[in-house]
């Protein structure tokens, strides 16, 4: 085998790329990172010169973050957090979720961590979300969440049509050919007899009609 250095093995590496369609989300993420950019890049300037003319829109954003070198959002509290670009904050997500401290918390336990530690981003808690739901690990090994055991209540019906369940499927995608949306059924406790009907439109008029 022979070691081939990066710079003479870029066209072998653009093919790859091209291939397996990496080039393309990289050139998505890096139009994502230059929207961040130019949106903080207002900010800034603004910050460095508030006596500046602006949009209200952008001078009530403004009041949020905090220039000192670097760019801070202030909280409630008055507490400052650093802002941190998109790869900056893929490597915080790794190191709190699954890094060596990390315990693979939940979306919302991964937020308010980073929050702790003294970082933000512009969409820290769909990030969270979309990386927690997205770890194997948590898919594999994750307790499975189950909702306490309720006493059930039968519902009982001594004689037929003495009580009927009436309830509306919603919405049906793609509609039927006549246009139908929506069908609404009605079961008889006692013979479990069903009644069901087609409808365009679930007004209050068709479900008196009906029954």
């Amino acid at each position: 085998m022979k070691h081939i250095p990066r710079n003479q093995n870029q066209e072998a590496n653009r093919l790859a790329q091209s291939a397996s369609r990496y080039r393309q989300i990289i050139e998505i993420l890096a139009d994502e990172v230059v929207a961040d950019g130019d949106w903080r890049k207002d900010i800034t300037k603004y910050l460095k010169n508030p006596s500046q003319q602006v949009s209200r829109k952008l001078r009530y954003k403004a009041l949020k973050f905090v220039l000192d070198d670097q760019l801070y959002h202030r909280t409630v509290d008055g507490v400052l957090l650093k802002f941190l670009n998109r790869e900056e904050a893929n490597v915080v997500r790794r190191e709190i979720h699954e890094g060596v401290c990390g315990a693979h918390q939940s979306a919302y336990k991964m937020k308010w961590m980073i929050r702790r530690v003294g970082y933000f981003w512009k969409t820290i808690f769909e990030d969270c979300f979309k990386y927690y739901k997205g770890c194997q690990v948590c898919q594999k090994f994750g307790n499975i969440q189950k909702s306490p055991p309720s006493a059930m209540n039968p519902i009982v019906k001594p004689w037929p049509f003495r009580g009927w369940g009436i309830d509306l499927i919603s919405q049906i995608f793609p509609s039927s050919s006549k246009g139908h949306k929506f069908v609404l059924v009605a079961t008889d406790y006692f013979t479990k007899w069903v009644e069901a009907i087609p409808l365009k439109v679930a007004s209050s008029a068709n479900v008196i009609e009906f029954i």
